[in-house]
Order: structure tokens, then sequence, then C-alpha cells
């Protein structure tokens, strides 16, 4: 009698060895063999490709609940069994939570937490937990009903939904406090220098700001990419079309063209006029701890100056090509030149259209240029009467008398070609701005 005690014992003890091991986790299916005559557990999986329901289908066909056949199944396993299936805070994993929650769901399982360290898990078929990439074999396993199981699932996804909620709505108000404070600094640093207007305008995920100071300069400055999408955004839902300056007052938002080219306009009544001396050519306004957004007034330097004296004559040059502005912009800057840039031939024709106070003397086209080109800008400044008499110098690539004669044909008054030393092309500006300046004169 001792001696079948002990070797009861002794297979007791070795089954739940058995029943822990990462390999070789007691399955389900073992225990419906045990419990359901053969040819009910050939019905059960006919009927269903999903084993987290194959304890519910059991159930219905020998007639008892479900939670009795996973009952009598965790007893023949020797697993424990719970009633009530505890829900996870899955919140603590962050990005991880949805991923594992896929995982479990998708195996019948859930977890069972202290804190953020997972210490057991709750399956309905302890097999199935094998599977999933964070069960390091240590964790204790139980069993329990799919339907209790599923419960607690759906439970923890409605938590962490609430959780996103909640995350998206503090991410989205400090977005607006950001877009505002953003907009109050471009706003402030146009008022420093006597500007009523403001333009915001992108092209190609990059963008910029520009204004018009008292004295009839030029400021331009760019917006990060990141910055540059939230703020027209939250300019596109304003209500009315008018947001609420500290200094200008009421600011009206309206279109240049397209939603993402936008004019910023206030009346200067009541807006007091200080000149900015500062020599800080850079504003940072903070995002969140490891990044920042920079609003850098690339050209506003130009239009600080101490006396007439130092006053550039306002030259525009359209091109694409960042090192080769940089070089026209020293060179012409040595002459007494003041440089104002665009991208492209729409983009400067929204410079020239919407700014009262901005008229270059001389601008600077280059022939291919995305959205609108060379000839097409030309074409259409020269449609306009307060733009037709600008003298432009094209741009081009092309050698050739062929070259030459197309685009003097467009009404550009000079041909200049890239490959040629630029200060060809400065001569050509001092030319024509100097001949426009006889017939002012005159």
């Amino acid at each position: 009698m001792m001696s079948v005690v002990a070797k009861f014992f002794g297979v007791f003890s070795k089954r739940r060895e058995v029943g822990q091991d990462t390999r070789r986790l007691p399955s389900l299916v073992k225990a419906m063999h045990k419990l359901i005559p053969k040819s009910v557990m050939k019905e059960v999986v006919a009927s269903s490709h999903d084993r987290r329901q194959w304890g519910v289908l059991a159930a219905a066909w020998v007639g008892v609940s479900e939670r009795e056949f996973v009952n009598a199944a965790a007893r023949e396993l020797r697993m424990p069994y719970q009633d009530y299936v505890p829900v996870p805070d899955m919140t603590v994993f962050a990005d991880s939570a949805r991923p594992m929650m896929a995982a479990l769901r998708k195996v019948g399982a859930v977890v069972t937490l202290q804190g953020s360290r997972i210490v057991g898990f709750v399956a309905t078929d302890p097999a199935e937990v094998r599977g999933l990439d964070f069960f390091d074999g240590e964790a204790n396993i139980s069993m329990a009903p799919w339907t209790e199981i599923a419960k607690a699932l759906d439970m923890a996804e409605r938590i962490l939904t609430e959780a996103d909620a909640n995350v998206d709505r503090l991410q989205s108000a400090r977005r607006k406090e950001l877009c505002e404070k953003i907009i109050n600094i471009l706003i402030d640093e146009a008022i420093q220098y006597g500007a009523s207007s403001l333009e915001i305008l992108s092209s190609e995920e990059k963008g910029r700001y520009q204004f018009s100071t008292v004295e009839g300069r030029m400021a331009v400055g760019s917006i990060h990419p990141e910055a540059l999408q939230s703020v027209l955004l939250h300019l596109s839902l304003i209500e009315d079309e008018v947001l609420t300056h500290p200094s200008a007052g009421k600011v009206l938002v309206r279109p240049l063209g397209s939603p993402t080219n936008l004019r910023l306009s206030w009346s200067m009544k009541d807006t007091p006029i200080e000149i900015a001396a500062s020599n800080e050519d850079r504003v940072v306004v903070a995002m969140n701890q490891s990044q920042s957004i920079t609003l850098a007034p690339e050209s506003l330097k130009q239009s600080r100056h101490e006396g007439p004296s130092q006053e550039g004559i306002p030259v525009l040059v359209i091109d694409d090509n960042p090192m080769f502005c940089r070089v026209v912009e020293r060179l012409l800057g040595r002459e007494n030149f003041s440089v104002s840039f665009a991208e492209n031939g729409r983009e400067a024709l929204d410079q020239l259209l919407h700014s009262v106070t901005f008229l270059p003397k001389v601008i600077i086209c280059d022939l291919h240029m995305p959205e609108m080109n060379g000839k097409e800008f030309i074409t259409y400044l020269k449609s306009e009467p307060r733009l037709s008499t600008i003298p432009v110098i094209m741009l081009t690539s092309d050698d050739g008398i062929d070259a030459e004669v197309s685009a003097l044909e467009t009404g550009a008054d000079a041909l200049v070609s890239k490959g040629k030393d630029p200060r060809v092309l400065c001569a050509q500006v001092f030319r024509l701005a100097k001949a426009g300046s006889l017939q002012e004169a005159a």
C-alpha cells in the first residue's frame, strides 16, 4: 500500500514539473481526450479551428457549462484554476502594450502583473502560452474559461484606449499652446520692425515666414517642417479666421492662393513700433525635452541698419539651389544690394503680389524651376502694370544663341549662364539697377 501511494505522489510531482516546462506545457487537447468521447472530440475540432473555443464547444456537447468543463480540465492537467480573471493595466508597457494585447488575444491568455513585471498567465490552454515572446518559462500559469479571459482582455483594451485618449488630449492641448506661442513670436518679431502683416509660406514641406519692415525691407525666416505642419493646421481651425494677439489685438488669417500659404494681418493703430536692437537672429521654441523648433530670420539681419547709408538696393533671386543663392548673396552684399529669395516662380509672385512695400530693383530668375518656370514667371510679371518695369535677368544652364534668343523673346532683359563666373551676373545686376535708377530720376 505504501509503495502505491509513493508511486502516485511520484507521478503527481513529475506531472507538475512537466506542466511548468516551457517546451512541454500541458495541452487542453490532452484533457479533452480524457473528458469527452473520441467522436465528440472530432466534432469539436471539425467545428472550429479556433482552439480558444474548444472548451466552449466541448462543454456544450457534454451538456455542462464552460466553467465546469475548464475546471475539470484543469484538475485533469494538474493546473490551478481561476473563476475570476483579473484585468491587467497594460499601459505600463507603453508602445509595446498593443502588440502584447494582440498576441495574448490570439492565444487566449491574459497576464497577471505586479507593477510592470509579468508574474503569471491565465489561459484557456496552457500549451498556447509557450508561443508568446514574453513568456520566459518562469511565470505561473493557471486556467480559466475563454469567456472570462476575453472579458478581461476587453476591459484591458478599454483601459488602453482611455489612456491613449487622455494622452491625445494632453498632446493636443500642448500642441495648441506651442502653436500659439510660435505664432505670437512671429507676430511680435514683425511688429518690432513696424510690419502690419506677416506671410507664412510652404513649399515641398519647407516653410518660411516673411514681412516688410517699416523701412520697406523684406525680412525672411525659416520654420522647421514639424512646426510648420502644426501651425498651418492650427490656423486652419481658427473660427471666423480671426485670432487674438496680446499686442496686435485681432489678427485676420487669410489664405494666399492655397491652404498652405497664409497671410496674417493686423491694425497698427494702437500697436507701438519699436525697432529691435538685439543682435540675436534666432528664436528657439522648445517642443519637448529632446527637440526644439528653430525660427531663423535668415535675411532679417539685412534689414537692421544704423542709417540710410547702410540700406541696400533690393534684389529678388528666384532659384532653388541654396549653394548658388549663398554665393550670389555674398557677392551682391559687397556691392550694397539687399537680397531676398524665392524657390520658384509661383512663390516669387506670392511675394510680389501680396507685399505692398516690397518692390525689387532687379529680379534674377532661373529658367528651369518646379511649379512655375522662368518663362512662365516673366510672362505673368510683364502682364502686371505695377511689376512690368522691373528688369529680369534669366539664369540658364543652356548654352547657345537659341537659348538666349528664346529668353529675350519672353521678355528677359539679360541672359546669364550659370556656368560663367558669378561676377558676370553681379555686373549685370549693377548695370540694370543703375539704369532703372536713372530712369526714375528722369
